[in-house]
């Protein structure tokens, strides 16, 4: 008897660091730059207007893929037409690998940590000028 896969089973993220590593994801401006796109944001997004050049760069370069945002927080690792943010990868293709970091059950906790963290630095400053 054969084994059975699941060819359409998502695999959801939660953390970004973790998808984009998986993925690939590239978003360094000077590392685009140097793969010769010229961005009008330092985020490493693509939008509608400069999606061309990206289509036109992955059809020369095989290796690389459009990841799409298609959400406030959901990314897809595929392209999606008639979104608004697109981002380069060159990791691993599968189209069912998904992020969403909105609902991540860690993120009221590292949000508290950042929170504590700056009310520390912004204490610190205070002091520093009573002094």
């Amino acid at each position: 008897m054969g084994a059975l896969a699941k060819e359409n089973h998502i695999e959801l993220f939660v953390s970004a660091e973790a998808f984009d590593q998986r993925v690939g994801m590239i978003r360094n401006y000077w590392e685009l730059k140097w793969l010769g796109f010229e961005l009008s944001n330092f985020a490493g997004m693509f939008t509608e207007d400069e999606l061309p050049d990206l289509q036109g760069f992955i059809h020369e370069n095989p290796e690389y893929h459009i990841v799409t945002n298609v959400s406030s927080g959901r990314y897809v690792n595929k392209y999606v037409p008639q979104n608004r943010l697109y981002f380069l990868a060159n990791g691993d293709r599968n189209p069912c690998l998904v992020l969403n970091h909105l609902i991540d059950p860690m993120a009221p906790l590292i949000h508290e940590d950042m929170v504590r963290e700056t009310l520390a630095v912004l204490k610190n400053i205070k002091n520093r000028d009573q002094g």
